[in-house]
């Protein structure tokens, strides 16, 4: 079964695009063949790997069709403020059973920056998407001084309602952070094409993607389509 991989959450600077770039990465290292997507037209610099659609107006549902039959898995970057958008069109064209008709089925990859606002928007997304879709909650590093109790909150309830699972990514270090502010790069641009960078900041960055696709393995029940994942258990 293939997948569709949505990454939201409505919050600005929650790290949906960064989380997006390391989840085709992680798709990448399994041999996945995907499809990467965003819908903030501002990311299509000449470095993005993948498309842009355009969620609140002239989107087609034959887009998707036709992206899903070419590819095994689909990652769709929702812009911030587009989770309505994406609930609206996905109501509207009945993409649950248009996705069962395709083999395919969604999943939902909220990051979670660990902010009570965050648990809030967690909880609106299960209430929109229920059980319609599987969920992977992410847990990025947040700010100590605003940080709140996850374990026992009405978002982590609702999450292990729907059976969903969740993973940590780990930060990146003060060595990498300072290469790519000497390249005046930000940490999404650089994870277009690390290839790019400069050696050391390569290097770094590699060693960040290997660890974080390491904890994203933890969600590859919902993250990876199922033929693969027999593929390699037959291995």
């Amino acid at each position: 079964m293939k997948k569709l991989i949505v990454v939201v959450n409505d919050l600005e600077r929650s790290g949906k695009s960064a989380l997006a770039r390391t989840l085709s990465h992680h798709l990448k290292a399994q041999e996945i063949k995907h499809l990467l997507v965003t819908s903030n037209e501002m990311d299509m610099t000449d470095s993005f790997p993948g498309e842009f659609w355009d969620l609140e107006d002239q989107f087609d549902v034959s887009q998707l069709i036709g992206a899903i039959d070419k590819h095994s898995a689909i990652i769709l970057d929702v812009h911030t403020g587009g989770a309505r958008n994406w609930g609206d069109f996905f109501e509207a064209e009945d993409l649950e059973n248009l996705l069962a008709e395709l083999d395919a089925e969604m999943t939902l990859v909220i990051p979670d920056t660990r902010s009570e606002r965050c648990n809030e928007e967690i909880c609106d997304l299960t209430e929109i998407f229920a059980d319609q879709a599987d969920y992977v909650v992410v847990h990025l590093p947040g700010d100590p001084r605003n940080e709140v109790k996850w374990k026992g909150s009405l978002a982590d309830k609702a999450i292990r309602y729907l059976g969903a699972g969740t993973v940590e990514i780990p930060g990146i270090s003060d060595d990498l952070r300072t290469v790519l502010d000497n390249a005046g790069m930000e940490f999404t641009e650089a994870l277009n094409n690390p290839s790019e960078l400069p050696r050391f900041a390569e290097v770094q960055l590699s060693q960040w993607l290997e660890r974080a696709s390491a904890t994203l393995s933890g969600g590859n029940e919902y993250l990876i389509p199922d033929s693969a994942i027999t593929v390699a258990l037959d291995y």
